[in-house]
């Protein structure tokens, strides 16, 4: 399962600002790579975001204490992400349209589920998000669209952080959110 897992990252981890996970994934590096795994209800406040990441530290720490082997060199945040996508309902069905149509091939904005992942780019070795490997259901991304013109494609999203700047890290989440 975790072989699975590391190639699942390894292929998705394609563009230049994270190059370097594939090697630290490699069967053959000695590097120790935390897996964070940041999803949660969507009606969930954001302010127990700060108690969590420091909670996550504080059980590092303890396990440390215990000469756990939980020293990791770098930390992986796995999210989520969502471009507008336009709608899969026939044209008779659709409001009228005020933007212009452009190619697929446009470069649509990045909208985040987590406020917190802007602010962890900012102390990132590299971040990007992909496209998921399992389509998903045809008229899914219309679910939006009751309030909206366009509908959303959910996206991964992939924080990779030094473990030198995690702490850093976890304190901007902090002062970001309101936190201590």
């Amino acid at each position: 399962m975790i072989k699975d897992l590391t190639a699942y990252l390894a292929r998705h981890s394609i563009s230049p600002s994270l190059s370097t996970l594939s090697c630290l994934l490699a069967p053959e590096s000695p590097a120790q790579v935390g897996l964070i795994l940041t999803e949660r209800f969507m009606n969930m406040p954001h302010e127990i975001v700060p108690p969590m990441y420091t909670m996550l530290q504080e059980e590092i720490q303890w396990a440390l204490d215990e000469k756990e082997p939980y020293a990791f060199t770098h930390y992986l945040v796995l999210s989520k992400t969502y471009v507008e996508v336009e709608s899969n309902l026939s044209a008779a069905e659709q409001p009228p349209s005020k933007k212009k149509k452009g190619s697929k091939n446009d470069n649509k904005e990045t909208f985040y589920f987590h406020p917190e992942d802007e602010v962890l780019h900012k102390h990132a070795v590299g971040y990007d998000s992909f496209e998921f490997e399992t389509p998903a259901d045809e008229g899914a991304s219309d679910s939006k669209r009751a309030f909206q013109e366009l509908g959303v494609q959910p996206m991964g999203h992939m924080i990779l952080i030094d473990g030198n700047k995690f702490t850093e890290a976890v304190d901007s989440v902090k002062s970001f959110l309101g936190g201590q």
